[in-house]
């Protein structure tokens, strides 16, 4: 009969911490027993108090009067393995629930890494994704048959259950792989050495699946973002959010249900605490910061889990959110409580994505033809006209007058309010409208702003598709017309994973509806004789 193993790797400067942990949760060291390099020590929890039956006392009058009060008892353990002749090379196993308190001592990203050297891609039965455009945030899938190098832009795979590529090192049985390996084989513990070193092995080869997920960062980078972080709980903004479910090891743990919390903070002064009962969400951290001004490091808070079946742990507060946070151009990801950021096989398929979508280059927005029509609007302004200074309003105007398109500009379309005897709520459906196509127009530098029109875009489209909003004319295409400052031509020329990923979420939903989706792109030209000067001088040069 086959064993399972959970196998974790240890980060080695982490190991003492890793040794104190266990033994505050109860686990008791037992033998240590050396074979093939490796020193492999146990753990188990030998005193166990066992947790409180949260319905005894509700159904007391039900029992025989000579029943004394039940407790759940759950034992767990760990087995510890460190090289002999490279103290770096630690693995754990776990047994039962101490999975819950290896995570801050793990490389998170051992499973994948190895899934990518050793794993035979056709054969994935079970997927986990995270999801960095559009409306999903993660996603668990069964399969079939998958079909090899199907990834979606945008996602990032964490679990994956499949069969090694290579049948006789690593067998025929499926393997999980996420935080942890988890393997089915007929070895005993103390036969695991030859495993572990057929795993090491393995990191010194090629990689054989190209694999979209997330790569940990540094100290440095770390260090501000989290205090980033920090600042967006105060305000309770961004877009925090408290993870819905999360890997731990091989597990997909749905959190978190029947549990009641307790926050904590250490600050100089001591320790703060509040009880959140069984509800745990954004704002009523916000509230707990907001009465603490005191607290500065968000890595001093933690959440307390209270429950019959797994009884009390703790966790971090940062390893139970899900947060994108951009800084100085990059999209940084949390992920167990730490830093991610995408790698190149990620940024290769929504490179691919959105190369697919068609790129027209326009006519430039002229600024001394939009000050010349300014001031004659300015010459013949009526009193309640405010497009005067409004780009996008003359350039909107310029394209429908010498192409005939239809303007929709500032032309709102009315959706009825939510409540009862409240005003109606109101929608720009688009800019312009030409034959079957209706397109979005942004001019700005800034990224939020164009952002914002996706935005607009996207909601439009669903509102019209959905029926919410009455479309009169044909629909087969909708389209982005930017206005950039920079030289662009293709959409991956601009430097935002913030506005691409916007993109590609804008790609997606246009073709879940069935349209075609189509990017328009002009340059801003300031300084139209300046411009003109230079393409002489540049002329004179040849």
């Amino acid at each position: 009969m086959p064993n399972t193993y959970n196998i974790y790797k240890i980060k080695h400067h982490k190991v003492k911490e890793l040794k104190d942990k266990l033994k505050s949760v109860g686990l008791v060291e037992q033998k240590t027993l050396p074979t093939l390099n490796y020193s492999k020590t146990f753990y188990f929890s030998e005193n166990i108090k066992g947790n409180d039956v949260w319905w005894w006392k509700t159904y007391r009058e039900f029992f025989n009067d000579d029943v004394k009060e039940p407790k759940n008892t759950f034992n767990f353990g760990v087995l510890l393995c460190q090289n002999l002749e490279n103290e770096e090379q630690i693995y754990a196993v776990s047994l039962g629930k101490s999975h819950f308190y290896l995570s801050k001592f793990i490389h998170l990203d051992f499973g994948i890494d190895l899934a990518i050297r050793v794993a035979d891609e056709n054969s994935i039965l079970l997927k986990k994704s995270r999801y960095f455009t559009g409306t999903k945030r993660q996603d668990v899938s069964s399969y079939q048959r998958f079909q090899i190098d199907s990834y979606e832009a945008g996602e990032s795979v964490d679990h994956l259950k499949l069969k090694a590529a290579n049948k006789q090192i690593w067998g025929e049985r499926n393997i999980i792989f996420a935080d942890s390996i988890q393997m089915d084989m007929d070895k005993q513990p103390l036969e695991l050495s030859a495993i572990f070193q057929q795993i090491d092995e393995s990191f010194r080869g090629e990689k054989i699946i190209h694999l979209p997920k997330l790569e940990s960062v540094g100290t440095e980078a770390a260090s501000e973002l989290d205090k980033l972080l920090l600042e967006h709980l105060k305000n309770a903004d961004g877009q925090i959010l408290i993870e819905e479910f999360q890997v731990h090891g091989i597990a997909i743990c749905f959190s978190f249900h029947d549990y009641d919390y307790e926050i904590k903070a250490k600050v100089d002064k001591g320790n703060h605490r509040k009880s959140l009962g069984n509800i745990i969400d954004i704002q009523s951290i916000s509230d707990f910061l907001g009465d603490h001004p005191d607290i500065t490091d968000i890595n001093n808070i933690t959440v307390q889990f209270k429950s019959e079946d797994t009884g009390r742990f703790t966790r971090t507060l940062k390893e139970i959110l899900d947060c994108p946070i951009e800084y100085e151009e990059q999209q940084y990801f949390l992920k167990n409580g730490e830093w991610f950021v995408f790698n190149q096989t990620f940024m290769n398929y929504l490179k691919r994505s959105l190369g697919s979508i068609e790129i027209i280059l326009e006519e430039p927005l002229v600024e001394s033809a939009f000050i010349a029509w300014q001031t004659e609007k300015r010459e013949n302004a009526k009193p309640d006209d405010d497009k005067i200074d409004y780009r996008e309003a003359y350039f909107n105007q310029k394209i429908c007058n010498e192409r005939g398109f239809q303007l929709l500009d500032r032309v709102l379309t009315d959706i009825k309010s939510l409540e009862q005897k409240r005003r109606s709520y109101q929608v720009e459906v688009a800019d312009i409208y030409n034959d079957g196509e209706i397109i979005s127009v942004k001019i700005s530098k800034k990224k939020p702003e164009l952002i914002y029109n996706i935005e607009q875009s996207r909601d439009a489209i669903t509102l019209i598709k959905n029926k919410t909003i009455k479309f009169d004319g044909e629909l087969h295409s909708a389209a982005l017309w930017f206005v950039f400052e920079d030289d662009v031509e293709k959409i991956t020329d601009v430097n935002s994973i913030q506005f691409l990923l916007a993109v590609e979420s804008w790609h997606k939903l246009i073709r879940n509806h069935g349209l075609t989706p189509r990017i328009y792109i002009s340059k801003h030209e300031r300084d139209v004789k300046n411009n003109e000067r230079k393409k002489r001088k540049a002329q004179q040069k040849l």
